[in-house]
């Protein structure tokens, strides 16, 4: 039974990572076939399959590193932007590594203790769902365009500074923008539809971050219907997606950095789309690079893991 009221945009989510979660299930041979939800619309449905087919390839190809994620989240200070190169010295040599990774093949990184701390999905997104990515993009050219600063670059600015951000070949605006509730998700299928495919892979890869942050926003529907917040829970209602915010990148190198205000036992799901050569996301503290070319989808704490991606050659969207 589906716990969502049927007028919330988390309902066809919910519905969409049910069954990804089940198809993963019977594809690693621990779960019965299922029928596909007639909720569903056949795009979406075909998305979810195919998610649902390389989380199974990434489950079944694991690889283990030399890592304690304990130690090495203890290790690090409450506000850790990863952009001071002597302080990232100062991890390397603590935490050294053992060996060098490039992986370009669906996978699975677990810490020395046998828990995945990373997900890497290529091909995961659909082309349909690519496409839809780029027609959203365009039409968020106008505060896209007016996201980008000029002067001088300091720490909490690097996100929307002009150096990090390159001319579009195929009339892109470069920018970087965050969506939350009530902003732009309702009434496009577009953006819907990727919300919908980032939370099926939250639910199969930390199923308690997607469980935890479901039930807080029907916990804060609820309230809100009890204290008369209408304005509330309308929002709550048309924001389709687990996560809080979403953040939309265009043309966008991201230096070496990590998340400062995420937290060790959360995942960040990052993907990436567009009409690019060959990229690269690089993760040196952990010893791994990742072929990060459109289609790709990976999931880490961007707290842990410092990580960051130069310019491409042509359009990229993240």
């Amino acid at each position: 039974m589906n716990p969502i009221p049927a007028d919330w945009a988390l309902s066809t989510i919910h519905i969409a990572s049910e069954y990804v979660s089940r198809q993963f299930s019977v594809l690693i041979g621990v779960g019965p076939k299922v029928l596909p939800p007639i909720e569903l619309d056949v795009v979406l449905l075909m998305a979810c399959s195919k998610l649902a087919r390389t989380l199974a390839k990434a489950y079944r190809n694991p690889v283990t590193i030399n890592f304690d994620i304990t130690r090495y989240s203890e290790a690090l200070q409450t506000m850790e932007t990863g952009l001071k190169s002597g302080r990232e010295e100062l991890l390397l040599a603590q935490f050294p590594l053992d060996r060098q990774i490039i992986l370009e093949w669906p996978a699975v990184v677990l810490n020395k203790f046998g828990i995945i701390f990373l997900w890497y999905l290529p091909g995961a997104i659909d082309a349909a769902i690519q496409n839809d990515m780029m027609a959203a993009t365009v039409m968020m050219s106008g505060p896209l365009g007016t996201s980008i600063t000029c002067g001088a670059v300091k720490d909490n600015k690097w996100h929307t500074h002009e150096s990090n951000f390159q001319s579009s070949d195929h009339g892109l605006t470069p920018g970087c923008i965050n969506l939350s509730p009530a902003w732009f998700l309702q009434g496009h299928p577009a953006m819907q539809r990727l919300a919908a495919l980032i939370a099926a892979a939250l639910r199969v890869m930390h199923p308690s971050l997607y469980w935890s942050s479901l039930t807080t926003q029907l916990g804060l529907g609820l309230w809100a219907a009890n204290n008369q917040l209408q304005d509330m829970g309308d929002l709550l209602r048309v924001w389709g997606s687990v996560f809080t915010v979403l953040a939309v990148m265009c043309n966008r190198r991201s230096p070496l950095h990590r998340d400062a205000l995420s937290r060790a036992q959360w995942f960040d799901v990052m993907l990436s789309v567009g009409s690019y050569g060959p990229a690269r996301m690089w993760m040196p503290n952990i010893g791994i690079e990742i072929a990060y070319n459109s289609g790709v989808m990976a999931a880490a704490s961007g707290r842990i893991v410092w990580h960051g991606v130069d310019n491409v050659n042509g359009d990229r969207i993240s």
